[in-house]
């Protein structure tokens, strides 16, 4: 059984992908799996329904995914689990541990699944978790007398050689959605990201390496899908202009009538303003945008390669195309009164309804962790999603600075659940 603990839903309740490619290779190795999602389950009584599915199912071993600000209740619920039921095997997997699996080398874990890709995965299973057959399995952690032995990843990939089940979502479709735009499936057609942004996390799966799966294998996808709304969440789906060209083209050949959001870079739109007709032809209605900051001073601490003059441009072609522009905003702890006001003013004189913010995110294993160790301010799992101070505010207050962040979602957020109450979404979102 899968377990995905609960999380913040205020802005999105997605399909969890990627205990769904989990599950798909399980039930291809010809064994049982479920996926216990607390995410859309009664807040009531999780650690009791959680044991009796695991009773009810006979469960002989327990796979958590782990992100970086839910790993800290991850670990408490294995402690629980690990008391309530001794024989049960634990098994951690997921972002967290794929990027610092050293971390998750406890006594009451008894396997720790970071590969890139799901070849190790299934002979393990395979072979029923056997020791003899984990020694070769890559990207795998696990105990032998009391010792870990840790596995080194394998290649990076392109593909994971299976379609994820989405049963889950399927049978649970009505309780996943965006905010104010609907119930999205979710899916990637690529691995890590060619950028090399200081505080971003995405860059360092599968091995750092960027690679793209198949045409043919993402296209089949795409029209296997039973939901009319896709969400692509790679890094930046436009990072190929010939590979989106070719994924269009085939789109609009095989009549297909589903609409898209995506995460994009502002410098790969620009590059890419030419076939936006033939992007909103396929499809693409939405696309979330890390513009990060508003000034080229803050875009180069973060290394971002972009420039404010891109962001607009931008902006200004997705708005020619009657596409939304999602802008993603990073705080940074040297932030002035001002500073706060020139994003809100930004927004406002740019027209963007949708915005998303966080505090910069020192995850560990990027550079931003590394150049600022000494500042970190209590620097826990739980603080590490987004809408926490985790370094010392250098141009205020910290009670001050915590206001000015809250602000920005509390004068700009009416007028996105006013867009969902009004359906603007919806009329985008248009079939074409």
């Amino acid at each position: 059984m899968f377990v995905r603990v609960h999380y913040d839903k205020r802005v999105a309740s997605l399909e969890p992908l990627g205990l769904e490619y989990l599950m798909a290779c399980v039930k291809a190795e010809k064994r049982f799996c479920m996926i216990h999602d607390e995410g859309i389950e009664s807040p009531f009584g999780r650690f009791k329904r959680l044991l009796k599915k695991v009773d009810d199912n006979r469960i002989t071993v327990v796979g958590f995914s782990v992100m970086s600000n839910t790993a800290w209740y991850v670990l408490k619920l294995i402690k629980k689990l690990r008391k309530a039921r001794p024989k049960v095997k634990i098994m951690v997997g997921g972002p967290e541990v794929i990027v610092n699996h050293e971390d998750f080398l406890l006594k009451e874990i008894d396997y720790v699944s970071y590969d890139n890709g799901l070849d190790s995965f299934r002979k393990a299973v395979r072979n029923d978790l056997a020791v003899s057959a984990l020694k070769d399995c890559t990207g795998h952690a696990f105990r032998v007398k009391g010792r870990w032995v840790c596995n080194p990843k394998g290649e990076p990939i392109d593909s994971y050689g299976i379609l994820p089940d989405r049963s889950h979502f399927y049978n649970n479709r009505k309780k996943f959605r965006v905010l104010a735009k609907g119930c999205f499936s979710v899916m990637k057609t690529s691995f890590s990201c060619p950028q090399h942004c200081k505080f971003c996390i995405s860059r360092q799966f599968n091995s750092c390496q960027y690679r793209e799966r198949p045409d043919d294998e993402v296209i089949g996808e795409i029209m296997s899908l039973d939901n009319d709304k896709v969400f692509i969440i790679d890094d930046d789906f436009l990072v190929n202009r010939e590979r989106v060209i070719r994924i269009c083209r085939r789109l609009l050949e095989l009549n297909c009538r589903k609409t898209f959001m995506i995460f994009a870079r502002a410098d790969s739109i620009v590059r890419c303003r030419d076939i936006m007709p033939l992007i909103y032809k396929a499809g693409f209605r939405d696309m979330l945008v890390g513009l990060e900051a508003v000034e080229d001073t803050t875009l180069e601490k973060y290394n971002k390669n972009s420039s404010v003059y891109l962001n607009k441009e931008a902006i200004k072609i997705l708005r020619k195309h009657r596409m939304i522009c999602v802008g993603l905003f990073v705080i940074n702890y040297d932030f002035t009164h001002r500073d706060f006001m020139r994003i809100n003013e930004f927004i406002r004189r740019e027209k963007l309804i949708w915005v998303l913010f966080s505090i910069l995110i020192p995850f560990k294993g990027t550079d931003v962790y590394e150049e600022n160790k000494d500042r970190l301010y209590k620097y826990k799992y739980r603080r590490t999603g987004g809408t926490s101070v985790l370094m010392r505010p250098s141009a205020l207050p910290m009670l001050l600075f915590k206001l000015e962040f809250h602000f920005l979602y509390y004068v700009n957020y009416p007028r996105i659940y006013w867009a969902g109450i009004t359906g603007l979404f919806n009329h985008k979102y248009k079939k074409k």
